[in-house]
């Protein structure tokens, strides 16, 4: 199954770039949180929100594979986390669109 270029295999999430980069997701670590301004926040959104080479449509495709895959765990699945890490990922965006248009 795939979520835009991310692609849900047994074990893993991964997205591969066209320069041979890669990002992978073990899908027994999806849950891992740290906390972030005080809120406690899913690590591997986190971790994709800071790295330069995701488009926000990568994000986006992320987000809702992170769904996907957290709901057939049927355990452990936080709203509350989610939405910190969303409104992280959301102002972390929001700031890349202010600097992009200073320019």
């Amino acid at each position: 199954m795939r979520f835009g270029n991310w692609k849900l295999k047994d074990n893993t999430i991964e997205w591969s770039g066209a320069d041979g980069s890669s990002f992978v997701i073990d899908k027994k670590t999806i849950l891992q949180t740290e906390d972030r301004d005080k809120l406690k926040m899913y690590k591997w959104i986190v971790l994709a929100t800071e790295d330069d080479k995701f488009t926000e449509d990568d994000l986006y495709d992320l987000n809702f594979a992170f769904v996907y895959v957290a709901g057939t765990m049927q355990s452990g699945f936080d709203y509350e986390v989610f939405d910190n890490t969303l409104d992280y990922q959301f102002e972390i965006l929001d700031d890349e669109d202010d600097d992009d248009d200073d320019l």
